[in-house]
């Protein structure tokens, strides 16, 4: 007898943890919300490879928060976003006057090589209108790049928008000509500011986290909502269920045979999601006795 003891106490243990596990599953499940995290990526450029800049992935879509010039990741505007134009290594050979087109509006122009002083003049435009412009000085001790921060981007200064680094500069008999092979670019004109409330799809905002350190770098917290909807629809059918079984009960006679007992086992819609784990410790201990 205390074999058989030992080994449904055994068993109940097992089933008590596993019951446990299920119900924490099904809390994760119901609850909806989704955690979009700030992190950290490489610039694709060889010459930034030991930098990185902010990225966040919002169901399939990866945007830049606004980062300051000298802030780290971690103090990035984890809602305030903008699309990605580009991160590029392309090597790009360039004359006066010759400009990149970098896309959705933005352009890259060289206006002068100085080649007394190696000093590239470059501007940079968003529909023709002149953005920036920067002398670079293209020599082999000095920082090859351009950094370009914008004030007032959704109500923040100082915000790095684009980078370019030129990697050679070259004079010919009749033309110079200069190398970049870095690009790095914002879609900043199109940011926006997510707040509490504003929905993705059928994702609702509930909560901006803010960046504490290199190990929490902010977050972004949306609630699935056509999870919370079929909750609450499963709950009013679970509700509903419960009053016809109580019905049903209470019509039947009860019976307190192991065989009574076992076949409640299967009535998933009279039990919680546990109690059958009880039942079937309870049936094994009246067949022990």
């Amino acid at each position: 007898m205390k074999k058989y003891t030992v080994v449904s106490l055994a068993t109940l243990t097992v089933l008590i943890a596993v019951a446990a596990g299920i119900a924490s599953a099904a809390d994760n499940v119901s609850n909806g919300t989704s955690i979009c995290n700030v992190v950290g990526t490489h610039y694709e450029c060889s010459s930034w490879s030991n930098e990185q800049y902010p990225v966040i992935d919002l169901f399939g879509d990866t945007y830049v928060p606004l980062l300051a010039s000298n802030g780290s990741i971690w103090q990035s505007h984890v809602n305030k976003l903008a699309n990605l134009v580009l991160d590029s290594n392309e090597t790009h050979t360039l004359k006066p006057g010759e400009k990149i087109d970098l896309g959705h509006g933005y352009a890259l122009e060289v206006m002068e090589i100085d080649i007394d002083s190696e000093n590239v003049w470059l501007e940079f435009t968003k529909d023709g209108q002149c953005v920036a412009d920067q002398n670079i000085l293209v020599g082999t001790d000095s920082n090859n790049t351009w950094t370009v921060t914008l004030d007032n981007i959704q109500g923040e200064n100082d915000i790095v928008v684009m980078k370019v680094h030129v990697k050679q500069l070259f004079v010919g008999t009749e033309t110079s000509v200069i190398w970049i092979d870095g690009i790095w670019l914002i879609d900043y004109a199109n940011a926006r500011t997510l707040n509490v409330g504003d929905k993705l799809g059928e994702f609702t905002l509930e909560q901006i986290i803010s960046g504490t350190d290199s190990s929490n770098q902010g977050s972004l917290a949306f609630k699935n909502t056509s999870v919370a909807d079929d909750a609450s629809v499963n709950d009013d059918s679970s509700d509903a269920d419960s009053s016809d079984a109580d019905s049903s009960d209470a019509d039947s006679s009860s019976s307190s045979s192991p065989e009574r007992r076992l076949a409640k086992l299967t009535n998933e819609k009279t039990e919680s999601p546990t109690s059958w784990y009880w039942n079937f410790w309870e049936c094994i201990i009246m067949r022990i006795r």
